[in-house]
This record gives C-alpha cells, sequence and structure tokens, in this order.
C-alpha cells in the first residue's frame, strides 16, 4: 500500500500518541474526507477503531509501515489500555495535540530541547518514560513555544479537576532556558477543555474536590483565582485552533485592532495599560486569546475610574457564553466580533489553519 500524505500524518500521529479521539474528529476542522482517509487505513490493518468508535490506535502493521517512510515509533501493540485513566488522559492530551496540529504547530518534536524552535508542542508523557521521570509528579499535558512564549498546557475536565500547583510552576520555570537562553522568554498556561462553555462552568465553581489542599494538588477553579501567571483558555476545536494561531502572530492584538477599527483606534489608554487601547474614548480589550482575567482587571479598572463602555472583540463562537459567564453583572460592556476578513486583512496572507495533506 502507498500512502498519501494525509495517511502518513495520521499514521504519524497515531504513532506518537498511540491513542487519538474518534468520535468527534470533524469538530478540528481538518475536512469532512478525514474519516474515509481513517476508514482506509483501518481496511488495510493499519489502525484500529475501538468497539465504542471513542478511540483509534495504531496496529504494529501501521508501526512497520511509519518505519518504511522513516518514522520509527516502536512496534506498535495489538492491546488496548487497560488502565481507564491512562487512556483518558492520551485522550486528552491528543485533543489539544489535533488543536495545536490545525493551528500549525509542530506536534512531532522528539526531545524537549526542540522546544528551543517554535511553533512546537512537547506532550508530558514523553517525559514520563524511560526510567527517568523528569515531572516530579507535574500532571500538566506537554508544554509549548510559540509567538516568543512558553507555555504549560492542562486539561480541564471532571475527571482532571487541579492540579500539583508547587511542582508544575516550578517544572515550568525550569524550561525557562529551553524556550530562551537568555531566561527573557514571557510563561504563562493554557487551560484547555471539550468547549469554551465546560470551561467557563468549572472555572466558576468553587465547590472543593477530595484531593484539594493536599500535597499541592489545587482544583482549577483555585488555580485561576489565585495565580499571578496569565492563564489563556482554550477549546479543543476548530476555533480553538484559529486562536492558537492567532496567538502565533507577532504583535497580534494590535494588528487586529488596526486592521479591524482603522483610524478611530487609539493604541495606548494612559489610565488602563491592561487595554489594547482606546475606542471613541472607551478602553478596548482584543480578548481571542481568551486571557479572560485581563479582560476582567480592564473592566474592574473602568468601573473605579468611572469609564463608560468597555470594548471587548473575540471570535463569535467564543463571545455568547464568554460574556454571560465570567463578566461581572455591574461591567457595561460592547461585544465586537473578530471575524476571518479582519485575520485576512490583519496578517494578509500570513494566516491560515493546516490541512493535512498540505506538507
Amino acid at each position: 500500500m502507498t500512502l498519501d500524505p494525509i495517511d502518513i500524518t495520521l499514521l504519524r500521529l497515531a504513532g506518537k500518541y498511540r491513542w487519538l479521539p474518534y468520535m468527534g474528529l470533524g469538530k478540528f476542522g481538518f475536512g469532512s474526507g478525514l474519516e474515509d482517509e481513517i476508514g482506509i487505513l483501518s481496511a488495510a490493518g493499519l489502525i484500529k477503531i475501538s468497539q465504542d468508535k471513542s478511540f483509534m490506535r495504531p496496529t504494529p502493521q501501521g508501526c512497520k509501515m511509519l518505519a518504511s517512510y522513516g518514522y520509527d515509533f516502536g512496534p506498535g501493540s495489538d492491546r488496548s489500555y487497560t488502565s481507564v485513566s491512562a487512556l483518558r488522559r492520551r485522550l486528552e492530551v491528543s485533543s489539544i495535540v489535533l488543536t495545536a496540529l490545525r493551528a500549525g504547530i509542530d506536534v512531532f518534536r522528539e526531545d524537549i530541547e526542540a522546544l528551543a524552535r517554535q511553533p512546537s508542542f512537547f506532550p508530558a508523557f514523553e517525559l514520563r518514560t524511560g526510567g527517568t521521570n523528569m515531572m516530579n509528579a507535574a500532571s500538566c499535558a506537554g508544554f509549548g513555544h510559540w509567538g516568543d512564549k512558553g507555555y504549560m498546557l492542562q486539561y480541564v475536565s471532571p475527571e482532571s479537576c487541579g492540579m500539583y500547583l508547587i511542582n508544575e510552576l516550578t517544572q515550568l520555570r525550569n524550561m525557562s532556558s529551553i524556550f530562551d537562553p537568555g531566561l527573557s522568554a514571557p510563561l504563562a498556561m493554557i487551560f484547555a477543555g471539550q468547549s469554551y462553555d465546560d470551561l467557563y462552568k468549572r472555572l466558576q465553581s468553587d465547590k472543593p474536590s477530595a484531593r484539594h489542599g493536599k500535597h499541592s494538588f489545587y482544583d482549577y477553579w483555585d488555580v485561576y483565582r489565585k495565580t499571578d501567571m496569565p492563564i489563556h483558555l482554550l477549546s479543543c476545536d476548530e476555533t480553538g485552533a484559529t486562536q492558537l494561531a492567532l496567538m502565533r502572530q507577532p504583535d497580534y492584538n494590535a494588528r487586529v485592532a488596526r486592521a479591524a477599527l482603522g483610524d478611530t483606534w487609539i493604541p495606548h489608554d494612559d489610565q488602563i495599560p491592561d487595554a489594547d487601547g482606546c475606542l471613541r474614548g472607551n478602553p478596548l480589550v482584543i480578548a481571542a486569546d481568551m486571557d479572560v482575567r485581563r479582560v476582567l482587571r480592564v473592566c474592574a479598572a473602568a468601573r473605579e475610574l468611572g469609564r463608560g463602555q468597555v470594548m471587548v472583540a473575540a471570535f463569535k463562537s467564543q463571545i455568547h457564553e464568554f460574556y454571560a459567564e465570567l463578566l461581572p453583572d455591574d461591567s457595561f460592556v460592547k461585544r465586537l466580533s473578530i471575524s476571518r476578513p479582519i485575520l485576512d486583512k490583519a496578517f494578509g496572507g500570513s494566516f491560515s489553519l493546516y490541512s493535512m495533506g498540505s506538507g
């Protein structure tokens, strides 16, 4: 069997990450023909789809085929995960991986040092194997480097309800020299989940889990409230991929504001430094990167100063629940939608999402 570029990409993903989500694969926006390609690989005995069609994995034959193309991920296995929690964690990481891949981020890095080159994502499970656990009880999904920033990515769900805060922040800071030998790369966290709506609801909670507060383990809602480090929310779907693709771009907030608003946009707000300038005397926030706490800071500052509206711009699919669930009730916010034509104007031909088979 001769593989085309889409087949090779699918097999490489399956070879490196082993367990990939199958149900709902279309939400990442790779195209309607992807399931047909997977069906061909399954019929050829290269990929095994689980009986409930929730996930897929490579077969030993699939790994052997990959090796013939120069991608050696080991022999594979005929057995699926016997540990439900281990399978769940791999599927969570894979949802982040598919989102990052759609955003044009390299998800095939072979070692942690490769994070020096951006844009790239490196899964944390690679640091928990081989007999040396470099993660020191940290449970993050992985690390990313794009837009000259270093990220630690966490997956938020009912089962993945929190993190070992001290261990994981220490781990991220230890990564600084990999992101940038000069230790000048800004650091941030990304809280990923199945949807923005789900993330909003979980971060609004204040009900402690059974593990909360034990051995430096804190629920994500508490981490979100207390941590000074920037935290971005990320939906694992095509909108999330568009968000990451935007965050890859240099000076993305200013470029979007200029493209959307032209001469009506003033680049600086002297009273509110957190804002992305002013629009007709009102503070503006470009919020498509989902740093929601920055929006809250601008709203609080505007309220204290007696300023009128806060103009907040995000992607249309981020807006509804974003405003309804997280912004304070007494904030007077005007919603602005960032469309694809605005992105094209802001970045010219340099803004696009990755399609499998395009190289």
